[in-house]
């Protein structure tokens, strides 16, 4: 869900987790971002493999003394990994794959699907240093002739310094990722630690690959956070996100001063969202110059992004112990088997730490914290109108490994360390082509292929994902570029709060209960003000009838007087139960509480910001009045625990959750009998036993009882819920007639196992106190099963009843078909209720009359999941009712009398 805010812009604190922006904190994008934390020693990391091949000789003699060679992993170990070193693809090896200045590899990728192979014949993509036609003498980076469709920052100067071609290292993944298996609860995927991207070719320095995206204890430390993509501020539909050498890099994990570009602190994280509730990270150990462990050709006249000459800074962090050096002297750092160094690391001691204290602000102003890897994922709406007049677009431009997947089969390959590099997806191409809904791959079995076929693509409005994995594995700066049109994502998991579902059941009693599914935890604080402040912090939208027939929206405040828990439920969120009182604007409390088809928004409070926001006020014109109503109520904002708070109504109409209502959540019987005297069934008795003779001498097991259904009317039940009857009308539409062959106050009496609709065999005085037959009840509004064993008091079977009512049935029994407004399922009859009667015959299962004694009864009622339309009040919504299954022991006693 992303929020309003366009004008009265609010702008980020003076320090984000990289370099700051200013933009509307509403008007973003939103992704879930997992970072993990590596030490540069890593053995995949900071091996300067595109340069390898030209200095192998002075790798040996770059320090003053030549002894830290073997300490900080520039030895005969690590250079005979030359293998995958020179698979890298850039600059001296020239191995790999090229990329055209259109954005598209210049040979087919054959790890791509078919569709996606493409080739381009134009000239080669060159990535280099300029010099700004804004500034003399000032450099820049980017590509020197890159076409308008290539996303990243093109060189803007009129004289270029060196500008390279740009080679990536095709085919070191899987065209598929890896899923584990749906929650058995949910039926639901965990898109984030449950998906696993796959090395395919050991290529780069790739050897621990299985290390990158996993949590590995000694190897990584791991960071949730969010990625906020603001909106172009050029103004057009795209969403932005750069951050590249000539703006200070990408360091999600420092903390950097917007203007000087220095060094702050490691990034404010938030424990409460991490996977071990603590904040860890091995701290900045990089510093964002190019500085190799040799002589490098232009080492001396290298400058920075902002003029300033890196070759002392250089010397220095070289002869600390260089970009390898994880802290100060190490012994015996071996890491060829795989197994992290225990030696304890303190990474304030760190060659880059200790230079940049030499060095003051031009050493701050490059420290950082590289070598992390980082996966990003998104769930995003397919909507084909979306893509005319141009398709909807996820763009990437950077160094270093990327990999981006929708729906677990890739879409863009850009690995190896590499100068920065383009790819994009484009959706459009991606639906029609039918993008991971083929036969065998991993997701095509999945809600996201429903409706989807090789001949016409995607359905539309359907739901997909997207992964993308990121590795910065050299310190020369961290370039990430991220352009994206998709229109529509779902709440991020790390990201502000957001209302996915809403369940509201109602027990016995006509007590509600909300149970709310979010996207994320709430804020300890957020918890305490809602059940205290007394301030309405969840705003219910329900759609009205006037006098006139006319519509309208009415907003109400719901008031939280307690609050369970947050259940973690995986991948389908966190689930919240609360309790309050409905409220109008005025303060009146609304009746009938929340309802089916209500639709739920968090509340809050009101801003200049807010007032301002043209987009949002035309959107919502029709109840904009009363939204700004109840954010004056307002004081606090609901928080997340990643520290993200609502500050405004939700994108669209649609992103409102819609409520479920369930009228009762447990099924509760009623019996009448209360004598055990009863009326004569002599002459019942004996047609009992004829149809038992003329059945091998037994009953049928749907001919024991007569099942009575009665269609409840309007206005009936407590609070004017037709399934939460009270306990005199339960007495109305339970009881018999007072002459067998009649229903009574029953619409349908089903004898026999047939809906005779007229007839039955029980029989008493009306008012249910004295009956021919046992009755037990229920209330019902979508098909059932029921049983009824009986026994006598030694434990002897007697007898046995069991009906199956399909849907149809009791649509049947309900009466007249008809579609309110209000419900997306059909209404049968006034409310969609009924009321069940099983009235068990005093006879065996031959039929012959019953003892005069006590009886058992064992009966079963199982009450099948639907959805159908129920009228509360006078208001009609959906309504879900959950499998249930209920089992109840009653002793009834039976005397033979004539009382007819």
């Amino acid at each position: 869900m992303k929020l309003f805010g366009k004008k009265g812009k609010n702008v980020l604190g003076a320090v984000i987790g990289c370099a700051s922006m200013l933009y509307a904190v509403d008007d973003i994008r939103q992704l879930d971002i997992v970072v993990r934390d590596f030490q540069p020693n890593h053995p995949d990391f900071e091996n300067f493999s595109e340069e390898a091949v030209a200095h192998d000789n002075q790798i040996f003699n770059y320090s003053a003394n030549g002894a830290l060679m073997n300490v900080y992993g520039y030895d005969a170990t690590w250079l005979g990994k030359r293998a995958c070193h020179t698979t890298c693809g850039n600059m001296a090896s020239k191995t790999g794959a090229l990329i055209a200045r259109d954005g598209h590899p210049k040979t087919v990728n054959p790890v791509l699907p078919p569709y996606l192979q493409t080739a381009s014949m134009d000239e080669t993509l060159e990535y280099g240093e300029c010099e700004t036609s804004t500034v003399p003498g000032i450099t820049q980076r980017g590509y020197r002739n890159a076409l308008n469709t290539v996303s990243g920052f093109v060189c803007q100067g009129n004289k270029t310094y060196w500008a390279n071609p740009v080679y990536y290292t095709p085919g070191m993944v899987a065209t598929y990722m890896q899923f584990d298996a749906p929650n058995p609860e949910t039926g639901e995927r965990d898109m984030y630690d449950g998906a696993h991207i796959v090395k395919l070719n050991e290529l780069c320095d790739n050897q621990f690959f299985d290390q990158w995206y996993n949590d590995v204890d000694g190897w990584n430390l791991r960071t949730n956070m969010t990625m906020d993509i603001p909106k172009d501020p050029a103004g057009s539909n795209y969403y932005i996100y750069d951050y590249n050498y000539n703006n200070g890099g990408y360091s999600p994990l420092d903390s950097i001063d917007p203007v000087s570009k220095k060094w702050i602190q490691p990034k404010v994280c938030n424990p409460d969202i991490q996977e071990n509730k603590k904040c860890e990270q091995y701290g900045p150990q990089s510093l964002s110059i190019f500085c190799p462990p040799y002589d490098y050709q232009y080492n001396k006249t290298q400058t920075d992004f902002q003029g300033a000459n890196t070759y002392a800074l250089c010397t220095s962090w070289l002869q600390n112990g260089g970009p390898r050096a994880v802290t100060g002297p190490m012994a015996n750092v071996v890491y060829g088997d795989g197994v992290r160094p225990t030696t304890n690391i303190t990474p304030y001691g760190s060659a880059a730490w200790n230079a940049t204290q030499a060095h003051g602000d031009l050493g701050w102003k490059h420290l950082r914290n590289y070598a992390f890897t980082m996966m990003g994922y998104a769930k995003f709406k397919y909507r084909a109108a979306n893509q005319v007049p141009t398709p909807e677009v996820f763009e990437f431009a950077g160094d270093d490994d990327m990999w981006i997947y929708v729906d677990g089969v890739l879409a863009v390959d850009l690995g190896g360390t590499h100068l920065s590099a383009p790819g994009s997806v484009n959706i459009q191409t991606l639906a029609l082509n039918n993008h991971g809904c083929h036969a065998g791959e991993p997701l095509s079995g999945d809600s996201n292929c429903e409706g989807a076929s090789d001949a016409t693509g995607w359905a539309d409005n359907t739901w997909h994902h997207l992964h993308f994995f990121y590795a910065d594995r050299q310190t020369d700066g961290s370039n990430i570029y991220i352009r994206t049109s998709l229109s529509e994502l779902a709440p991020s998991r790390y990201g502000q709060p957001a209302v996915g579902s809403v369940v509201v059941t109602v027990d016995e009693n006509g007590n509600q209960n909300v149970s709310m599914l979010l996207n994320t935890t709430l804020d300890d604080n957020t918890l305490a003000m809602m059940q205290t402040s007394g301030q309405p912090a969840i705003l219910v939208m329900r759609e009205v009838e006037n006098a006139d027939g006319t519509k309208s929206k009415v907003v109400y405040g719901f008031y939280i007087s307690s609050v369970q828990q947050g259940q973690n439920k995986g991948s389908s969120g966190v689930q919240y139960d609360f309790s309050g009182v409905l409220m109008d604007l005025q303060g009146n409390i609304v009746e009938t509480g929340i309802v089916g088809n209500d639709k739920i928004a968090f509340n809050y409070p009101k801003t200049e910001g807010l007032v301002s926001d043209e987009d949002a006020a035309a959107l919502y014109s029709e109840v904009w009045t009363q939204l700004m109503g109840w954010a004056e109520k307002m004081s606090f904002s609901v928080m997340s625990s990643s520290g993200k708070g609502v500050t405004g109504p939700p994108n669209s109409y649609e992103d409102w959750a819609n409520t479920k209502l369930v009228a009762n959540t447990k099924v509760a019987s009623f019996t009448l009998d209360s004598l055990i005297e009863r009326p004569d069934f002599t002459g019942q008795s004996n047609i009992l036993t004829q149809v038992a003779d003329n059945n091998s001498g037994e009953l049928p097991l749907n001919y024991t009882a007569d099942l009575l259904i009665a269609s409840i009317p309007a206005g009936k039940g407590r609070n004017g819920n037709p399934l939460d009857l009270t306990p005199a009308e339960k007495k109305v539409y339970s009881a018999a007639a007072p002459e067998a062959g009649s229903t009574g106050n029953q619409t349908t009496a089903f004898v026999g196992g047939n809906a005779s609709g007229a007839s039955g065999m029980c029989y008493g005085n009306g008012d249910g106190t004295n009956e021919s037959c046992t009755s037990i009840a229920y209330p019902v509004s979508g098909p059932f099963r029921l049983n009824v064993r009986v026994f006598d008091h030694l434990g002897h079977f007697v007898s046995q009843y069991q009906q199956i009512v399909t849907e149809e049935m009791l649509h049947k029994a309900l009466g007249t078909e008809s579609h309110p407004s209000g419900c997306t399922k059909p209404l049968y009859g006034e409310t969609g209720a009924a009321w069940i009667t099983v009235k068990m015959y005093p006879v065996s299962q031959n039929g012959r009359l019953l003892a005069t004694g006590p009886y058992i009864y064992q009966v079963t009622f199982v009450q099948e999941q639907t959805t159908h339309c129920l009228v509360v009040g006078a208001t009609p919504q959906d309504n879900t009712v959950f499998y249930s299954r209920s089992s109840d022991t009653y002793r009834f006693g039976y005397k033979r009398s004539k009382h007819k």
